[in-house]
This record gives C-alpha cells, sequence and structure tokens, in this order.
C-alpha cells in the first residue's frame, strides 16, 4: 500500500485564502501543511511508501527530508490525471497493489488514525478481490482520503465535490465502498473559519507553529467579523 500526496504549487495554492493572506504566507502555510501531512504518512506503520505528486521545485526538497518518492506528472494534467499517472508508475515500477490518496492540506492528520483506516480496508478487501475506502470532508461533499485496492480499482475524480462521485464510481464497478469520517481528514484548509479551526485545533503542528510565529495566529484574535479581510496590510 503506496500513500499518494498530491502537492500543487505552493506559489499558487490556497488562492481563496488571498483575502486573508499574503502570496509569501500561502505559500509558508502550504509547505507546513505538507510537511505534517508527510510527517503523520511515515509515522504509520501499515505503509510500505509514500509518493508525492509534484511538478513544484519544493517536492524534492520534501522528498529528501523525508525520504520519500517524487512523481512529476505531465505538464497538462489536472489533479485527476496527475494522479492517474502516478498510480500507474507506482504500479509499474513498484508493484503497489494498493493506494492511498491524502491531500497536502490536511494539517491535523495522525499516524494512528492512517493505521485505522487501512486496517479497516485491509479487512475489506481480505473478503473481496477489489476495495475502496472514501474518506469526506467535514461538508460531505469533497474527498479527503482515497484508498483503492488495486490501485486503478475507480477513476479519479477530484474536483471538490468528488465525494458522491467516488461512491458512484464504485457501486458502477460493483464494489461496496466504505465510508470511514475521520477526524484528522475532515478538515482541508481552504477559509477563515478553516483558519480559526486549525488554530485552536491545531496546537503542536507544523502549520500550528507557523500560525503563531507567522503573526497570523495575532491577526486572526484581532479581527471579530469572520467577513473582515484580514490581510497583512491591515485591508
Amino acid at each position: 500500500m503506496w500513500a499518494m500526496v498530491p502537492l500543487k504549487s505552493p506559489d499558487s495554492a490556497k488562492k481563496r485564502l488571498a483575502g486573508i493572506l499574503s502570496g509569501a504566507e500561502r505559500r509558508d502555510l502550504m509547505l507546513a501543511m505538507a510537511r505534517d501531512v508527510l510527517a503523520a504518512l511515515c509515522r504509520a506503520r501499515r505503509l510500505d511508501g509514500i509518493l508525492i505528486v509534484s511538478r513544484a521545485p519544493e517536492a524534492d526538497a520534501l522528498a529528501q527530508t523525508f525520504s520519500t518518492e517524487r512523481f512529476a506528472e505531465s505538464p497538462d494534467a489536472d489533479l485527476p490525471a496527475a494522479l492517474t499517472q502516478a498510480a500507474a508508475h507506482l504500479l509499474e515500477l513498484f508493484h503497489a497493489r494498493g493506494v492511498m490518496v491524502v491531500p497536502a492540506d490536511v494539517p491535523l492528520i495522525d499516524s494512528a488514525e492512517i493505521d485505522a483506516l487501512l486496517e479497516s480496508h485491509d479487512s475489506d478487501l481480505a473478503r473481496h478481490s477489489r476495495a475502496v475506502t472514501v474518506v469526506p470532508d467535514a461538508e460531505n461533499r469533497g474527498t479527503n482520503c482515497l484508498i483503492l485496492s488495486p490501485p486503478d480499482a475507480i477513476d479519479f475524480v477530484f474536483n471538490g465535490r468528488s465525494f458522491r462521485p467516488h461512491v458512484d464510481a464504485a457501486f458502477s464497478r460493483g464494489i461496496t465502498p466504505r465510508i470511514l469520517p475521520s477526524r484528522g481528514l475532515s478538515l482541508d484548509i481552504d477559509t477563515l473559519a478553516d483558519l480559526r479551526h486549525l488554530q485552536q485545533a491545531g496546537r503542536g503542528t507544523q502549520a500550528g507553529t507557523w500560525l503563531e510565529k507567522s503573526g497570523v495566529a495575532a491577526r486572526l484574535a484581532e479581527s471579530d467579523n469572520v467577513g473582515i479581510r484580514t490581510g497583512p496590510d491591515g485591508t
């Protein structure tokens, strides 16, 4: 079982936070969250390998720091295409029997939860020749983790509203998917409310530490209205 971590270029990540964080801050936050995710995956016991899926230059440094593999998708690939290419790469070169897709912006991820998800997935696989596990986001709209055995069990969607399409894709292939909510994987950071949640629940994470040291946490504390712009220039 291999984890695949897609990483968008940090310079263009989290554009929905542009009214709250500067470009440099969004980049630093993205990299801090990626380090949280990779650290948790490295501590998981039921993974055989980790693959960062990214063309971003920062991916090389992350792969070296965490001793992971790195795959650069084709230049014109969107996220589903990048993951499809990466899964085929793992299947061909490493004979992967399954993949676990984990986004790089779920900083509350925990290695124990990862192992629990994989244990549940494996128990399902033991009774069937194929298995699909879908972990929804907090709103049951997106997919914050997808586990497939084999790696091409279903097609990837990942468009912000992929939870139901992934479930439907499994049923269309004759696979009854496991739907497993996960506390640590439910939060992906896209909005001011997400940042506030991270500030409260992410103490001890690299992303949470970055919020404090960067001064962003102090700016958030000064804002009483969720709708207010809290950028570094005070606007």
